[in-house]
């Protein structure tokens, strides 16, 4: 039964067969006859219309060149009449040269590239004009020069050799005689005009001069060849005026005149009128011969046009009846398949989610897979397999995401609850640890609970990141602001080697309580972070001040630093769009900061630092800075206390005094000559990398007056005085374990130095 079907009409294979063959004979047909002659005459007529109008144009140039060439060849040789008409001629000239240039702007057929080639020529015009006026001008040269260029511009073809119509290309013939008989009367007025004043013809000139009036009578002669009668009668009229009359009388006078010119006989006044009178006659049955030749182009144009259209609209309807016929091939196999299209993307991009997040907010129960696709009635049968086939593929993802989700809930659940339980003991064993404190005084034991304290912090920031990346909000909560100073040192209490921390100068800020847990976790990420990836040895510097945009803290590390694609992807996961279900686990704190940074709306960037190492720079907006009149000094010390951060300077680069490491972390004894603290403690070198971590721009704002400080109750100041306790029991265990250190290396040197001796 399928293979039936599958043979039957309504198979693609069939419908496409049919379609294809109608098409190609059709299209050989029609293209094969018409369209390269329909096309080619129409082109052909548009150039020959284009080449017209471009012949016009260039007639008129070579008219007023003419023109100047008579009045500059008759200045240089004597005639100083003219000298009032030359300006006014040369600004005609440059009119008609500027508006030839204008005609072949945006052209590069070869009848255009051929005149804007020849006009080159006009670039000595300027030379030939100055030697004129300056009196250096010679009448050969100055004649040559015109004559020479004048000649040029005539003998361009302009496409003739293209034109196919004949009453055309006789046109065109006409008007290049026409153009040629006006040129030889335009040189013989000028070559007159500069031997009149002398008397008589300069060197050959009478010699040229017969042979430019023979040119003259064999062109008006072959005119009649190519000229239309309309053409000739008023080729005759023009020659029959009084003006030309006389020119023609003037003529005869040089002529029989065996190479004299006498200038009562032949006025240089006289001769230049009759002649210009005579030239502007023929000119003007040149402008009307022009004329002939563009409404001839124009009409030719039109008849290509028209029936280039023809053929169009021939081909059109042909194509309209194919596209007719094989409308309702196609319709019946594009339909249903766009429809299919159209649901596979819906399926996608809307269904197919919309059931995952079903499943996701579903609890345990399981809700119902998308439906399947639907086709019209008469769809053919290779569609309603696809159709079938995809079906297939949407069940099979919609379980398999279905199992994801469960997978990610589970997961996501589970990764939760471990945080909650794993952040409710460490609380508990904090509170504990903070008893003991209080109840013991014993340095050893209070060293050993300290270290433990601290231990136990870290062990919570570490629960409350598991809560973080599962997007849950941290339980601890601040009511009132604190100082940036005070977050810094909750952040250093998180941190491993806190000692290694040096906080440079601090602004005076007051963050709000809402955020100042998911402040002080993130900068703890960043300040570990440092840490980790900067040598041993070296300090791990924090800067915050004030800018325009809000708060920004600077963190510097002296590291290996980071390339430039390593720097791009950190800061990508610092923005907090990244997700962190398939990156590394060693970047784990980064997607941290990005989630923190991104709930609090706070800008973090790596950048590298002026002489090693990388810069975090953290931008906090002023919209979570709060006023200073707003704080409350912290309560008593809680289970969210820990160990004190390092001593705050606020302005001075130099190294603060600060905890000194258990024994496991502590780092090579100095020498004897270092120098110390008033403690007994080694004073490291001043070293910082701050100043220019921050850029001048964000330079910081220095508050004028201090508010006063609030009122405390009785608990805040039993808090205080409990902090202070503790805090000074540490700092004397701090400094007893240097001078034990100190003692322990005075005697191991004696030692030494004794067994040297008793070597001796």
């Amino acid at each position: 039964m399928r293979r039936a079907t599958l043979s039957g009409p309504r198979t693609i294979r069939a419908r496409l067969l049919r379609i294809l063959v109608l098409s190609l004979v059709l299209l050989l047909t029609l293209l094969g006859i018409s369209a390269g002659q329909q096309i080619g005459g129409y082109r052909n007529a548009a150039a020959t219309a284009q080449n017209a109008r471009l012949e016009v144009t260039l007639q008129g140039l070579v008219h007023e060149l003419q023109k100047e060439r008579g009045l500059t060849t008759g200045y240089v040789g004597g005639v100083g009449q003219f000298r009032a008409r030359i300006p006014a001629q040369r600004t005609a000239t440059d009119t008609a040269r500027t508006v030839l240039e204008q005609a072949l702007t945006g052209r590069d057929d070869p009848a255009a590239r051929s005149v804007r080639d020849e006009m080159s020529r006009l670039d000595g015009l300027a030379g030939i004009r100055s030697s004129a006026d300056n009196g250096s001008g010679k009448v050969a040269e100055t004649f040559d020069y015109f004559t020479s260029t004048i000649t040029v511009l005539n003998r361009l073809g302009l496409g003739l050799d293209d034109v196919r119509d004949g009453r055309l290309r006789k046109d065109y013939q006409a008007l290049q005689v026409l153009g040629n008989s006006k040129e030889f009367m335009g040189e013989e007025r000028a070559i007159v005009l500069g031997s009149v004043r002398a008397g008589r013809f300069r060197g050959d000139d009478y010699s040229r001069f017969m042979e430019i009036r023979s040119g003259r009578l064999a062109a008006l002669e072959s005119f009649p060849q190519s000229a239309t009668a309309a053409q000739q009668h008023r080729l005759a009229g023009a020659l029959a005026t009084p003006d030309a009359v006389r020119a023609l009388g003037f003529e005869s006078v040089a002529v029989h005149g065996g190479g004299k010119l006498s200038e009562r006989d032949l006025a240089a006044m006289d001769w230049w009128t009759a002649m210009t009178s005579a030239i502007n006659g023929l000119r003007t049955v040149q402008i009307s011969i022009g004329a002939d030749i563009k409404d001839r182009a124009d009409t030719l144009e039109g008849d290509a046009l028209q029936q280039l259209l023809i053929f169009a609209l021939v081909a059109v309807g042909a194509v309209a009846a194919l596209g007719g016929l094989a409308l309702g091939c196609v319709r019946s196999v594009s339909g249903p398949l766009d429809s299919l299209a159209r649901q596979a993307r819906d399926v996608a991009g809307s269904r197919l989610p919309q059931a995952v997040a079903r499943v996701q907010s579903a609890g345990g129960d399981r809700p119902q897979p998308p439906a399947p696709l639907s086709l019209p009635v008469r769809t053919g049968e290779e569609v309603k397999l696809v159709a079938d086939a995809f079906d297939q593929v949407q069940r099979a993802a919609f379980d398999l995401a279905t199992e994801q989700a469960v997978l990610r809930r589970n997961a996501t659940d589970s990764l939760v609850s471990l945080g909650r339980r794993n952040q409710n003991l460490v609380r508990r064993q904090i509170s504990f640890i903070n008893k003991l404190e209080h109840e013991d005084a014993d340095p050893a034991t209070l060293a050993n609970l300290f270290e433990l304290d601290h231990l136990a912090t870290r062990m919570r920031r570490n629960a409350e990141s598991l809560l973080v990346l599962a997007g849950e909000s941290s339980p601890r909560t601040w009511a009132t602001p604190l100082t940036v100073t005070d977050v810094l040192r909750a952040a250093l209490s998180e941190v491993e080697e806190y000692r290694r921390v040096t906080l440079r100068r601090v602004e005076p800020a007051h963050i709000s309580g809402s955020v100042v847990s998911e402040i002080a976790h993130l900068l703890a990420e960043l300040v570990e972070n440092a840490l980790s990836f900067s040598p041993p040895d070296s300090d791990v510097e924090v800067e915050g001040r004030r800018t325009s945009a809000g708060y920004l803290i600077a963190i510097v590390d002296h590291g290996f630093g980071m390339d430039a694609q390593g720097l791009a992807e950190a800061n990508v996961r610092l923005s907090g769009t990244a997700s962190f279900m398939a990156e590394p686990t060693r970047f784990l704190g980064h997607f941290v900061v990005g989630a923190l940074a991104r709930k609090c709306g706070i800008e973090v960037r790596l950048g590298e630092a002026p002489a090693a190492g990388v810069v975090a720079r953290v931008l906090i907006p002023a919209t979570l800075l709060a006023e200073e009149t707003a704080a409350v000094v912290p309560g008593p010390r809680t289970e969210d206390s820990a160990a004190p951060g390092p001593v705050t300077r606020p302005a001075a680069p130099e190294k603060a005094v600060k905890p000194v490491k258990p024994a496991k972390d502590e780092r090579p004894a100095a020498s004897n000559g270092a120098a110390r603290t008033r403690n007994g403690l080694v004073k490291r070198p001043k070293r910082s990398g701050i100043p220019s971590a921050v850029s001048e721009s964000e330079a910081p704002r220095w508050q004028q007056d201090a508010e006063p400080t609030p009122d405390r109750s009785p608990e805040e100041i039993s808090g205080m005085l409990s902090t202070l306790r503790s805090s000074h029991l540490r700092g004397g265990i701090s400094v007893e374990k240097e001078k034990e250190k100190a003692e322990k290396a005075e005697k191991t040197e004696k030692a030494d130095r004794a067994e040297k001796d008793s070597a001796k």
